[in-house]
Order: C-alpha cells, then structure tokens, then sequence
C-alpha cells in the first residue's frame, strides 16, 4: 500500500490523534495490523506520558506570577519566597526544554499511550541497526501557530520569557537580601511580570484548541514507515536490521521515543536512528536537518550528513535541500540524548517555514505527494547505501 494511502487513512478515517487519547491508541492498531499483515511481528509497548506539551509552560509561568504577587505582597519574607519558587520552577522549566526529569513534570496529569514497532531482518548476518521512526499522535490548534507571522511572534516571546523569569528572580533575590529599597524592586518587576503574564496566557490557550488532523504533521512520516515496511518485505536489505517505530506522544515532549529508546538501548548498539517527521508539506521539499535546536542544539551525525548529502546531489529533482531546526524539536533530539547516529527528515519549504504546522488546516488536500514520494525514496536509497557500507567493510 503506498505512503499516500496510509496518511489517509490516519488524517481523514481517523482523524485528529491527540497525545494519550483513544485516536491515537486507534491510530496505533492500525498500525499494528498493518505490520501484521506484512508478515512482521508488531509489538506494541505502553508507557505512561504527559497529555499536554503546555501544561509545562503553564505552570512555570503560573509558579513566577505567584510569586511576583508574593513579592508585592508579604515583604521579604514574600520575597524569600517567590525567589525560592521561582528558582525551581525555572530550573525545572530548563530541564523540561532539555527533555529531563524535573519537579513540573513530576505534577502533570499523565495518560497511557503506546509505541508499535517491528523489525525487519536482513536476508544475511545483521551487521547494523537501523532505526526508521515516525510518530502518530498530532498537536493542538493553538493562537501561538496559527499563522507564520504568530510563529514568529512566540519564538521571540519564549526566550523573552525565559530572560524575564530570570531578571524576576534577581529582583526577588535583591528584595529578601537588601532591606530598604523594596518599593524599587517591586516596581523594578512589574514590566518583566508582565512578559511573563503573556506567556502565560499564550501557552492557557493552547489547551482550550482542538486537535489537527495531522495529515503533514505526523501522517506522512507514518505513512512513509509503513510504506517502507511493506518494500522491505520484498526487498530485504542484505546486512542490516531495520527497526520500523511508529512512536505515541511526541508532541508532548516525545515520551514515546524516549520510552523506545530506553527500553532497547542496549540492543540497538550504535544503531543508525532515521526520524521522518511532517514530510509531505505543500510547496516544499524533502529537508535533512543538519541541527536542531530548542533549548540545546543537537547535531545530525556528521557521516550521515555527508552520505544525505551525496545522495541528494545524485537526485536534483527531488529539490533536496539541508535545513537548521530552531525553536521545536524531533524524535531526533532523543536519539542524540542515547548516543544514537542521527538524522531527521522534515519538508520545510526554502524560506524555513514548516507548512500547516499545527493548524487546522494540516489536512490532506494541503499535502504534497510528490513530497512524500521523493522524501520515500530518499530514505530507501539512503539504507541502500548504509548496507551497502557495511558490505564493503567484509
């Protein structure tokens, strides 16, 4: 079954498949039975995650408004306070971002979810690991994304935010450490307060939208691992185990890969980890990422890149081009966090934009197949050639 046809049977029979809900579980079936039919043995791996990507954000913000009224309010013993508060909620906020443990996410209302993966053997001896990965579980609708202009708009408010959490918490300490000027200090506070009231609301709104379909945005990269799926099992590659993921809650801080890694570190070895994630964007093209960044910048393998790179000079009609992810993330930061060798595939369009992206309009009539047939195509060559590799080597 083609990549196209499995993308609409998750955006349109299915529909939107919100982190931890019964779609997604739904979305996961689907993806097992596919697997199943293919003559694989699909195993499907619960595990418990947040149900929110806000919910983190929320409470941070939450945490340093309380204190900012604490400050006005209860003198320096209300300093002391909001400093002690506020220093743990921005400390667990950086943790968040860098996809740690931490206080906050100890307090989030958690759900079930689950990863579906299988794995198909080589024709001879396994000599390498290959992870494909491709999440189904799609976002929220929210204010922050819902144009280009709002995008920008949020990615220069958040470390705008970060910035004033900080400066509120030098105010606080000056306040419980230094008797005298308070009145200063308070008023001191209020414009950073205020950026970090916006925030606030921002992020309080997301959670009132609804879910996207999810067509680009995760249906595609779902659709291209079942779709590789199924060429594998007529094309075996020679030494070189492919492990087809099809992951739960990663928009919510990729619990599920995180989950999958965790739990098969040891099998996987210096297991290659390919992340296909929203590749059928309309008037785009197929993207390797060389980095991306959100709160720490996680590098693509340098030889991956390399061999992406060859492979896309070969093939100059697929318009492939190299892209730097900022301000979001892929499944990809988590393989780097296990020490995996990396590279994700996107469709940003040349001018950065990641078209649809969590908006009501991720449907399947805003996608490209073409997109999604050349990104298809780029990844087959691109295990062609890392079993290859691994033939030369003897």
């Amino acid at each position: 079954m083609p990549a196209m046809d499995h993308i609409r049977y998750l955006a349109e029979t299915i529909g939107p498949r919100g982190s931890t809900t019964p779609q997604e579980a739904e979305a996961a079936r689907y993806a097992a039975r596919v697997l199943q039919d293919l003559g694989l043995e699909p195993v499907t791996e619960p595990f418990t995650s947040a149900r929110s990507a806000w919910y983190p954000y929320v409470l941070f913000t939450g945490l340093a408004l309380l204190a900012e009224v604490l400050f006005w309010a209860a003198g320096r013993t209300g300093a002391m306070v909001a400093a002690v508060l506020t220093a743990v909620a921005l400390a667990s906020v950086l943790l968040e971002l860098a996809f740690r443990s931490n206080p906050i996410r100890w307090l989030l209302p958690k759900g079930r979810s689950q990863n579906v993966w299988a794995r198909r053997l080589p024709s001879g001896e396994v000599r390498r690991n290959v992870v494909v990965m491709g999440h189904l579980d799609t976002h929220r609708t929210p204010l922050a994304f819902s144009t280009d202009r709002w995008v920008r708009l949020f990615s220069r408010l958040v470390p705008i935010g970060l910035a004033s959490a900080v400066a509120l918490l030098v105010l606080f300490i000056l306040g419980a450490a230094v008797p005298g000027p308070g009145l200063l200090w308070q008023l001191l506070s209020l414009p950073f307060a205020l950026v970090v009231l916006g925030v606030f609301l921002i992020t309080i709104q997301a959670d009132f939208s609804p879910y996207t379909a999810g067509a680009n945005d995760n249906a595609t990269g779902a659709g291209i691992v079942l779709s590789l799926a199924e060429r594998l099992s007529w094309e075996p590659l020679a030494r070189t185990a492919v492990w087809l993921v099809l992951s739960g809650c990663e928009e919510v801080g990729c619990y599920g890969a995180e989950d999958f890694a965790r739990r098969h570190r040891s099998e996987l070895g210096d297991a290659v980890w390919i992340t296909l994630d929203s590749v059928g964007g309309a008037h785009s093209s197929p993207a390797y990422l060389t980095y991306e960044t959100f709160l720490l910048t996680v590098p693509s393998d340098p030889q991956l890149l390399a061999l992406a790179e060859r492979i896309a000079a070969r093939h100059p009609e697929w318009d492939a081009h190299p892209h730097h992810f900022r301000g979001a993330y892929t499944e990809g930061s988590i393989a780097a966090k296990y020490s995996f060798r990396v590279l994700t595939f996107t469709s940003h369009r040349r001018d950065g934009v990641l078209p649809e992206w969590h908006r009501p309009t991720d449907t399947v009539d805003h996608l490209d197949p073409k997109v999604v047939e050349h990104t298809e195509a780029f990844v087959w060559e691109l295990l062609q050639e890392l079993d290859q590799e691994i033939a030369e080597r003897g």
